[in-house]
């Protein structure tokens, strides 16, 4: 099984794979498109991976500047959101360079990149989310907002941080920061149970792909947090 690093760096289509299963019943998009207004907005998204969140709000938005530290990730999105070419600027940053770009927007958005970054300097989580939130907030507009999506479980029963970095960052979120928090139910629906175990055990492991706990045949319960702050 490759490591998470290396799915992101070479395994686009594996990734993308998973990802179009998950949230079958459409709740993140519903919530973005009733909590947050996209329309005729500049957007600029963290984390962007092949482009799945980008594409429940491109179509409304005026720009969007997508940014990932994989350039691999960044073709297959490029190349899934073609149709808005015209609006979308693809650029490789890692999120810790933030403060290097010289963009501004009225909603900064990422999806499940930031916790990872956050994993890499468990040493330094506190020091870590104050850059990233505070890097965010410069490049955020007056009056915008601030929207992070993060995980809260997979193959889960109740909405918990995954583990004690996440847990630590989303406290860092709430308690210093100023977020709020927004459950949502994500779960992932496949053809079969056999389905599942291949392609989850693929980017979770193994140990995961073996012991899914389904609700009914192909349903894999997972949870989704939205932090958001307006500025």
């Amino acid at each position: 099984m490759p490591t998470m690093y290396e799915i992101y760096q070479k395994h686009s289509f594996e990734y993308d794979e998973l990802v179009a299963h998950e949230d079958y019943l459409n709740h993140i998009p519903e919530y973005l498109k009733n909590c947050f207004d996209f329309q005729g907005k500049t957007v600029l998204e963290f984390g962007t991976g092949t482009g799945r969140m980008t594409r429940m709000y491109a179509g409304l938005s005026d720009k969007v500047y997508c940014f990932d530290r994989s350039a691999h990730m960044l073709e297959k999105a490029s190349e899934a959101l073609s149709e808005y070419g015209n609006k979308i600027e693809f650029s490789v940053c890692d999120n810790l360079n933030i403060d290097s770009l010289d963009v501004s927007a009225d909603i900064v958005i990422q999806g499940w990149s930031f916790g990872h970054t956050v994993s890499d300097n468990e040493s330094q989580i506190e020091k870590t989310v104050n850059k990233l939130v505070v890097d965010c907030n410069v490049r955020l507009k007056r009056g915008g907002s601030l929207v992070f999506l993060e995980s809260l479980g997979t193959n889960t029963e109740s909405p918990e941080a995954p583990n004690k970095n996440l847990k630590d960052f989303y406290s860092e979120l709430e308690g210093r920061h100023g977020f709020s928090r927004t459950v949502l139910e994500t779960d992932y629906r496949f053809d079969s149970n056999e389905d599942a175990a291949r392609i989850m055990g693929f980017f979770f492991g193994e140990e995961m792909g073996s012991n899914l706990k389904f609700t009914r045949d192909g349903i894999v319960r997972e949870y989704t947090g939205v932090w958001q702050k307006k500025i």
